[in-house]
């Protein structure tokens, strides 16, 4: 019995183990894979943490370039890494031994570029009294410079000087309805008509708009019109998404040829995107809409199947109709060009010198030089700002809060942003340290060797300080970026002085008169007045007046500039992916 019993038990055993074996062998399975997963969500929360911080402007200059998140006792280091393109980010996480990494790649929308030396519109751009320009200048009005003045690169003078809006649509201003497109195949793009009151030269189209989360960029084409639907295709531009904000905000449409349109003829706005980006249900654009208009209507779909939605998109159509020109006057030559490769391109060239090649359709006295009749008038150039891009920077500088009164910084120095300013922004005789956007209802003024500088913390981002008033720089009054290199201030006016009340004939939007250094001055509805040893980096303004040895010197930086938030700042996923441990 005794040797039986041994025999059962040791039987017993080994069909306990034998059972048992799979089993606890399962259990440590388990116990690796709920390790494995706990560890690669604890990677996935650190990412997650750092790219919403980076694209919320509130946050994203707090973020150094390794952060730490602890979740339900678990750890996640995660390294920040600049690359050429944008950023890359390794989050390790280690949970109970199991390691997980997740590397993210981000890159950077480019919404907003200064590609000019100097970009001035319809107002035109004037350069007197010794003044230089290094870098190219394009202007959709004229560009008239006295003797000796020199522009190191090329001079574009584009289609006109006299711009009028000859049609729109755009009442009430709280729209009573609007159209939603590009929110799936079927209604993917839009077509509106229009019909001008006058025969004249298109000059820009700008389209009433909004988008939801991050649609793609469309293109835009003038179509003629084919019983009743789109035709023959005229001339092609784009919609930039980055160009487009959350709320309603008006988008300029300029297109690369100077098409001529015919009174009371049909006309078709035609927003189209590809296959791809039609498919989704959440990235859409929106655009105004009344059904009041009656010279035209808007359709949705695809080409080749349009639906009518009985109502009409808001729009305007502004035309000109007179050639703008170069202009070299007072006994020499105004030079344009340091090389060959550079030229003078204008309908109309006269008394301008330049190693380049001369484009126009009428020249004189050009230093010998004929005009090479080859290309026709050049077309104008969308502004690099939109009041959208505007708008969007007004709306990041309020989320930082308000300060109601008039802002002084003096001897003392500040620190600001993001912060909206109910009154004027005065900074004199000291440094104000600029660590977000800021928005001043009333005007900024920077004197008596007051410093603009951007926070070391932005490194090569640069940062926006909006005025709804004039800018006033003058008395040594400095600008400068973080110490990084392409960090720049950038200065926007929204007045339209001197061309609006209560602005007086002399009064400027952007006003510089000693001083500034790396700025970025931009006037997208007023003037420009850099007066006697003054300079920037870059310079746009409806109209640009530059005079007694002012100098714009262009920073290649200004290409494609990052923001630490706004158009330019949104930072979307390249790639996502685990890597092996």
């Amino acid at each position: 019995m005794l040797i039986i019993t041994i025999i059962f038990v040791m039987v017993s055993v080994v069909i306990i183990f034998g059972l048992a074996t799979p089993i606890i062998k399962q259990i440590f399975a388990s116990r690796d894979i709920w390790g494995a997963k706990q560890s690669y969500y604890v990677s996935e929360a650190g990412v997650e943490d750092v790219v919403y911080r980076l694209k919320n402007a509130t946050f994203a200059s707090n973020i150094g370039s390794q952060e730490n998140l602890s979740f339900n006792g678990y750890n996640a280091t995660t390294t920040i890494t600049n690359t050429s393109g944008g950023k890359k980010i390794d989050t390790l996480s280690d949970a109970n031994d199991y390691q997980k990494t997740i590397e993210t790649t981000l890159i950077q929308n480019i919404g907003v570029s200064f590609n000019y030396g100097i970009f001035s519109g319809n107002g035109g751009f004037t350069i007197t009294g010794g003044s230089n320009i290094y870098g190219n200048v394009y202007s959709n009005g004229n560009i008239l410079g006295d003797s000796g003045v020199r522009i190191t690169g090329s001079a574009v003078a584009a289609s006109g000087t006299s711009i009028i809006q000859d049609e729109t649509n755009n009442t009430p201003t709280i729209p009573s309805s609007s159209i939603t497109f590009n929110n799936n195949y079927a209604s993917r793009d839009l077509a509106l008509s229009f019909q001008p009151s006058t025969t004249s030269a298109v000059q820009k189209i700008s389209l009433y708009i909004k988008k939801t989360n991050s649609p793609a960029d469309f293109t835009v084409t003038l179509m003629s019109d084919s019983g009743g639907s789109p035709g023959t295709l005229l001339t092609t531009s784009f919609l930039y998404s980055s160009q487009v904000t959350t709320n309603y905000s008006w988008v300029d449409l300029v297109f690369p040829q100077n098409v001529i349109l015919n009174k009371d003829t049909t006309y078709w706005i035609v927003i189209t995107g590809n296959v791809a980006s039609g498919r989704t249900s959440t990235n859409t654009y929106t655009i105004a809409a009344n059904n009041s208009y009656t010279r035209g209507q808007t359709e949705k779909g695809t080409p080749g199947a349009w639906n009518l939605t009985n109502l009409s998109g808001y729009f305007s159509l502004f035309v000109s109709s007179s050639p703008s020109k170069i202009y070299g006057y007072g006994g020499d030559y105004l030079y344009i060009g340091s090389t060959s490769t550079d030229q003078a391109w204008a309908s109309s060239i006269i008394g301008v010198s330049t190693p380049g090649q001369i484009y126009c359709q009428v020249g004189m006295n050009n230093n010998g030089q004929n005009c090479d009749k080859s290309k026709n008038t050049p077309p104008a150039m969308q502004m690099p700002v939109s009041q959208a891009n505007i708008d969007q920077w007004k709306a990041e500088a309020l989320a930082g809060g308000t300060y109601n009164g008039d802002y002084l910084s003096n001897w003392s120095g500040s620190i600001l942003g993001p912060r909206k300013i109910n009154g004027n922004l005065t900074v004199t005789s000291g440094p104000l340290m600029v660590t977000g956007t800021i928005w001043v209802t009333g005007n900024i003024i920077v004197n008596s060797g007051g410093t603009v500088k951007l926070a070391p913390s932005l490194g090569a981002n640069s940062a926006v300080l909006v005025a709804d008033g004039y800018i006033s720089i003058y008395g040594g009054g400095q600008f400068q970026g973080s110490g990084v290199a392409n960090s720049y201030p950038i200065v926007v006016s929204t007045s339209a002085c001197p061309n609006a009340t209560p602005c007086g004939p002399n009064n400027s939007a952007i006003s510089l008169s000693g001083g500034a250094g790396a700025v970025v001055l931009t006037a997208i509805y007023g003037k420009v007045n850099i007066i006697g040893g003054s300079g920037a980096r870059s310079v746009t303004g409806d109209s640009i007046y530059i005079s007694g040895g002012g100098t714009i010197t262009y920073d290649t930086g200004l290409v494609s500039p990052s923001f630490s938030s706004g158009p330019a700042g949104s930072w979307n996923i390249s790639s996502w992916k685990e890597l092996e441990n």
